[in-house]
């Protein structure tokens, strides 16, 4: 049955008005969801006049539709509206002028669809922006340096070039140093060398540097501390509560300072009863693989945050401790030690057999305003085994008592409470709340006992830095002057003053970081200097380091080439150091 319209039919045709409709309804539905599906790429049509499509290339011949008895009502629903549409694959451009495209479009009257892939109605296609970048992308995509087929002269560079995402070629500076051990340097003087350091640089391609030769210059003589003795450190015990994630990838900074240390780590895994068995015993082989004595325990409260975990760690290791432990260290899971020895020898000055509670303060005096006088977590909270003893058979009662929930607050209040104990400062400890640039701190020739916050509120990489102290014990970080404007702090950075050194009030320390303009780090790491601007301060960072299997230490300090401006060329600086022992 066909619906009759009143007035003149619009197309005077013997074909049924239902299918020229049909044919009307999806010429309509294809133009509206090309349109729709690819607004972003409008579609290129034909110069001639577009034409509808004939019904018989579009729906069924009238005599199946017949000898179907298909209702009018029914086929408008079920063969108009349920299709799939499809557009034409992409036209691939010809490889020569004589080539043709790969996919001609029909040469039927059907309205030309915009190139794209064959797409299904209510696909969410790549636009041809998208598709563009993602082939340029693949285009500039190439193989990462091989250190295989370089020169062995040059291999420590480009295997790091690698994660360091070098330049493809770089300008390179290799210097040879010759330590000078001594145990009387005075280690805060800042010796002038008179010649420069950063000189002589090669241009390098990372990529072809089979044949690269680098000569070895002189030898600069430094004098430097002799590296720290070969001890252990049984009577030291640390305490950390963190979640299985943060703490398996902590493995490698503990390893640094606690490997091999004969000092106990336990470690209160807060999301331990999330974990199987095999993912526990599996954290456990990784520390102990690492040579770290580690004991891994469960919240003894589900309802305990992290930082109530903080404290409570203390009951845990009360558990695990021996009658060598002297010390109970409730750190954070990224408080770090360059080296434990110059923190062992700073708490040999108190008496562990008497009651003693040990940090430091935050250096941001806003802190201390809003949380008080205590040791901040960080840098750390020490307590000589009496006070831990004492403390640990209140430490749950403390927790519950508490008005806060902030570990570190709620060991002071159980402090007060139950012991004459009173906060004792050890110089060196640091919270290190300092955000984004922190060179100021460390180019300051601190001695610092540990390092704080250096995977969030700053990122540095702490143990490469810290294999100076590996190498030569208490020389990391310390400074020595170059030519007229050359300052190098070891196991940081090289800087090159554009007003030489004499412009440089070197014994104040440079407010690099994020509020320090503000004064309150005055009191505690002040007075400070203004920081310098790029175009005063050139800075190679060291960015990696390590230790030859000869005991020579590599280090390599890298500037970012900047293509904007006149004098630079857009490739990066690399300046190689070599400590020689032998």
């Amino acid at each position: 049955m066909y619906i009759e319209e009143k007035g003149s039919p619009m197309f005077p045709s013997k074909a049924p008005r239902v299918f020229v409709v049909a044919s009307v309804v999806l010429l309509f539905l294809v133009t509206y969801t090309t349109l729709h599906l690819y607004h972003r790429v409008p579609p290129s049509y034909s110069p001639a006049a577009p034409q509808i499509l004939p019904v018989k290339d579009v729906t069924t011949s009238v005599e199946e539709l017949d000898a179907g008895l298909v209702d009018a009502a029914e086929f408008t629903t079920t063969r108009v509206l349920t299709p799939t549409l499809t557009t034409p694959a992409p036209v691939p451009t010809p490889t020569s002028k004589d080539e043709g495209p790969a996919w001609k479009p029909s040469t039927s009257n059907a309205t030309p669809s915009p190139s794209a892939q064959p797409t299904e109605l209510g696909d969410n296609p790549m636009t041809e922006d998208e598709s563009g970048k993602e082939e340029h992308q693949e285009e500039d995509q190439r193989p990462l340096p091989d250190p295989k087929l370089c020169s062995e002269d040059v291999e420590f560079l480009v295997r790091s070039s690698i994660d360091l995402d070098l330049t493809e070629r770089v300008h390179y500076v290799r210097r040879y140093i010759k330590p000078v051990l001594s145990d009387t340097v005075d280690r805060d003087n800042i010796a002038n060398i008179t010649e420069p350091l950063v000189e002589g640089s090669t241009e390098i391609n990372l990529y072809e540097c089979t044949d690269v030769t680098i000569s070895q210059s002189e030898p600069i003589k430094l004098v430097v501390p002799k590296p720290y003795p070969k001890t252990t450190f049984a009577h030291l015990m640390f305490g950390v509560a963190t979640d299985y994630k943060r703490l398996n990838g902590s493995i490698a900074p503990f390893s640094h300072w606690i490997s091999g240390t004969g000092a106990k780590l336990v470690a209160v895994v807060t999301d331990a009863k999330e974990k199987s068995t095999e993912d526990m015993e599996q954290l456990q082989r990784g520390f102990e693989m690492a040579d770290i004595d580690i004991t891994l325990v469960k919240p003894i409260s589900r309802d305990f945050s992290t930082s109530q975990n903080h404290f409570a760690v203390l009951t845990n290791m009360l558990e695990h401790d021996t009658p060598e432990t002297q010390w109970y260290g409730l750190i954070d899971d990224d408080t770090f030690f360059p080296d434990l020895q110059p923190f062992s020898d700073s708490l040999a000055t108190l008496d562990h057999n008497v009651d003693v509670y040990v940090g430091a303060l935050s250096e941001d005096f806003s802190s201390v305003r809003i949380f008080g006088f205590m040791a901040y977590g960080g840098a750390g909270a020490y307590l000589s085994a009496p006070l831990a003893r004492k403390l640990g058979d209140k430490a749950l009662q403390c927790i519950h008592d508490a008005t806060t929930k902030e570990g570190d607050t709620i060991l002071r209040d159980c402090v007060y409470s139950n012991s004459k104990a009173k906060l004792t400062m050890l110089p060196g400890l640091y919270q290190q709340d300092l955000r984004d640039d922190v060179s100021g701190f460390f180019e300051a020739g601190l001695r610092p006992l540990n390092l704080h916050h250096w995977k969030s509120w700053y990122k540095a990489p702490v143990e490469k830095m810290a294999k100076a102290a590996k190498f030569c014990g208490d020389c990391f970080l310390q400074r020595w002057q170059f030519g007229n404007d050359t300052v190098f702090s070891n196991g940081f950075s090289i800087v090159e003053y554009t007003d030489g050194v004499g412009s440089v009030d070197l014994q104040l320390m440079e407010g690099t970081w994020g509020k320090a303009d503000t004064k309150d780090f005055d009191f505690s790491l002040g007075p400070l200097r203004k920081a310098y601007t790029a175009e005063k301060k050139k800075s190679y960072k060291l960015r990696e380091a390590e230790l030859t299997e000869e005991g020579d230490l590599r280090q390599l300090y890298v500037r970012t080439g900047d293509s904007s401006k006149d004098e630079e060329d857009g490739l990066d600086w690399v300046v190689e150091l070599i400590w020689q022992l032998h």
